[in-house]
């Protein structure tokens, strides 16, 4: 199967690639002329880019959005307990290794020899 560190790369890939799908896709809507067919009256109604139409460009953009939250879901749940143990550090809410017993460093003082 895969390595932790495998699936990762595999999940962040997956991220990043319906991520850039749902940008690009905005941006093709966004500069898209919209508009319905208005009785054969708009001429921009079947325009394409780069094969695809409004209505196909729509779609690339909503399945990029939730393949990205999807993905974000999943990224989550494989790093919930690092999201755990930072969110208990930094509310101060964690165990602190040098305060509950273990082992500390303890300075050694040689004296010197007098020849």
């Amino acid at each position: 199967m895969f390595s932790n560190a495998k699936l990762n790369i595999v999940v962040d890939a997956v991220i990043l690639m319906a991520f850039l799908a749902a940008t690009i896709s905005g941006l093709v809507l966004l500069t898209l002329p919209h508009g319905g067919y208005q009785g054969g009256r708009n001429p921009h109604y079947v325009q394409t880019v780069l094969f695809l139409t409004r209505d196909g460009w729509n779609d690339v953009h909503v399945w990029g959005s939730l393949a990205v939250i999807a993905g974000i879901a999943v990224h989550l749940v494989l790093h919930w307990r690092r999201i755990v143990c930072m969110v208990k550090r930094f509310a101060g809410l964690g165990e602190r290794r040098a305060l509950t017993g273990s082992p500390q460093p303890v300075p050694v003082v040689i004296p010197e020899r007098e020849n």
